[in-house]
């Protein structure tokens, strides 16, 4: 806790600046105001929507709503609605307005993308406050609408929750402000909207923000075309209108796209073999294909590693803020041979990755090893897991990989000491536990609460059927969700799975496989998408070949129809 004499105060924004200085690693952050009532488990339904809006490819995500009014002498009857709103109209400052509205009645959809922030209410990952710094000299017009710009150009995406988790009390006419009790306010609100108009209009008011500039990952004028917006001619389009997407399609529109993009982060599976069958994986149902059991020599990891940074420090195909790849592709990566030499590259190319991992071949060496690499993983190790009863850990895991009842029931045992080994002796350690029923998720969360109390556990309610895969499987289906978003059109346009907003999978990811592929995205199971080889060809000729425009048009015409992520019209 902070204690500051209230004279000393500058306002809000620098009290949450004063209050980021006690960020200490933590997975998510809650910034809010006082005057709050929560709903019940709305831990859950913020840590729950995390990860239920990562799937969509980006895992800089921000919840943030407009809270619903109370009454503290009649809150036991809250109102369900939410509260929505629009970005209005520019005041005479050059602020721009957010007009409020109730909904009574919310889509089936929980989460919708969102255009600004609400101070009193956000939660986000824990990264957050170690990207964006809130500027401790804006005051009280514009604090929002500046920090969710800053926050989306480095690369974060904004919700909002379609039914209420806070509730606060607005009506507080007695209450002093900070107004009120500092005669230097005026001042200091000057000072702001200078800094404001700085930011977000490029007026110079402000020669240098300093730390509490815009971020590297997208830019200004990506902001302004997401959210409808012009902040130098102070325009704001209506949000239920909106322009048809400026998508454009054909072989001349998607080699434009792929040249005006910048590749946001890679997935690069040096060795594609699963060891496990959980259930809600293709890699139970369908046999991997032969490439997934190569491992990766360590020379060609390091050629595509050194390929990409050089794009990125040149200017070319990759963005300035590339620093971190995943290696997470129907696979388990403890089990790649040249993981020690994997960690080495990454390292000398200063980029970070995580470890996804179900637990089986998480051995006292391989987390011994994770921690000698502390600086590439970060912290970041998860596993992924649905079960810890034995009994239902192996129906859900390893059942049908031929092994005796015997034997499977060792692995179990053996896997949850291999956790609670790792959770006691590395930085972090989280688990994800993916059950799409909630009362069972719960129940195998408090479990594991109990069985590793030193590791965050979270849960995963939303899966994936994989593009199709697992509806032709019989066990998960998204066709009702895909039926809905194209009722009424025929074309696919892209791809809303994005990664720091660059327009979807296609023209925003580089996936890579075992031998060197570069493939559509990770839906591509059988890798029937393949565009370029890094064994014998470079990234930039790779990424805007003709190959990789064929393999597109492809696409939008085959798998993408049965993937819920597609852009439909």
């Amino acid at each position: 806790m902070i204690d500051t004499d209230y004279r000393k105060s500058r306002g809000a924004c620098w009290a949450r600046h004063e209050a980021q200085k006690l960020y200490a690693g933590e997975d998510y952050v809650l910034q809010i105001d006082s005057h709050m009532r929560f709903v019940h488990g709305w831990d859950l339904i913020c840590i729950d929507g995390i990860r239920h809006l990562q799937q969509r490819g980006n895992r800089k995500v921000i919840i943030s709503n407009l809270m619903p009014s109370y009454e503290p002498e009649d809150d036991q009857n809250l109102p369900q609605r939410y509260l929505t709103y629009k970005l209005g109209p520019f005041n005479e400052a050059g602020s721009i307005q957010l007009k409020a509205s109730t909904v009574s009645h919310p889509p089936r959809e929980r989460f919708s993308p969102g255009y600004s922030i609400s101070a009193a209410f956000l939660f986000s990952i824990g990264d957050l406050y170690r990207d964006v710094i809130i500027d401790p000299d804006l005051y009280f017009e514009g604090e929002e609408i500046s920090f969710a710009v800053r926050a989306y150009t480095h690369g974060y995406d904004i919700y909002h929750c379609h039914y209420p988790i806070v509730y606060h009390y607005y009506l507080r006419k007695p209450d002093r402000k900070h107004w009120d009790d500092h005669g230097d306010w005026g001042n200091r609100s000057v000072t702001a909207k200078e800094r404001m108009r700085s930011l977000l209009m490029g007026t110079g008011e402000v020669p240098d923000l300093g730390p509490y500039g815009l971020g590297a990952v997208r830019s200004l004028q990506d902001y302004e075309r997401h959210a409808g917006v012009d902040f130098k001619d102070r325009i704001v389009n209506d949000p239920d209108n909106p322009p048809i997407h400026p998508f454009v399609t054909g072989p001349a529109g998607i080699r434009s796209r792929l040249a005006a993009k910048k590749i946001g982060t890679a997935q690069i599976d040096p060795f594609s073999y699963c060891n496990a069958r959980c259930w809600y994986c293709p890699v139970r149902y369908y046999p991997q294909p032969v490439e997934a059991r190569h491992h990766m020599p360590t020379a060609l990891f390091e050629r595509i590693i050194k390929n990409l940074c050089e794009e990125r420090d040149g200017h070319g195909v990759v963005n300035p803020a590339f620093d971190f790849i995943y290696t997470a592709h129907y696979n388990e990566i403890l089990l790649y041979r040249h993981l020690p030499e994997m960690f080495q590259v990454l390292r000398r190319y200063n980029l970070r990755t995580m470890v996804l991992t179900n637990g089986i071949a998480l051995s006292d060496k391989k987390v011994e090893l994770i921690g000698e690499y502390n600086d590439v993983v970060g912290g970041q190790v998860c596993v992924n897991i649905s079960a810890f009863e034995e009994e239902r850990w192996v129906l859900n895991t390893i059942a049908g990989n031929g092994l005796r009842p015997a034997a499977m029931c060792r692995v179990f045992r053996r896997t949850m000491k291999n956790i609670d080994y790792a959770s006691r002796n590395l930085a972090s350690l989280s688990i994800q536990i993916n059950e799409p029923d909630p009362a069972e998720a719960g129940k195998q969360a408090n479990i594991a609460r109990q069985m590793f109390p030193a590791a965050a556990v979270r849960t995963s309610l939303t899966l994936s059927d994989r593009a199709g895969i697992l509806h032709d499987a019989g066990v998960l289906s998204n066709r009702d969700e895909i039926a809905g978003m194209s009722a009424g059109k025929s074309q696919i346009i892209g791809c809303r799975n994005t990664f720091t907003g660059i327009d979807g999978r296609h023209f925003g990811w580089l996936h890579v496989n075992a031998l060197g592929k570069a493939l559509l995205c990770c839906n591509d199971y059988r890798f029937d998408y393949t565009f370029g080889d890094f064994a014998t060809e470079e990234l930039k000729d790779i990424w805007l070949s003709g190959r990789h425009v064929e393999v597109i048009e492809k696409s939008f015409r085959e798998i993408c129809r049965t993937c819920s992520m597609a852009v439909w019209r």
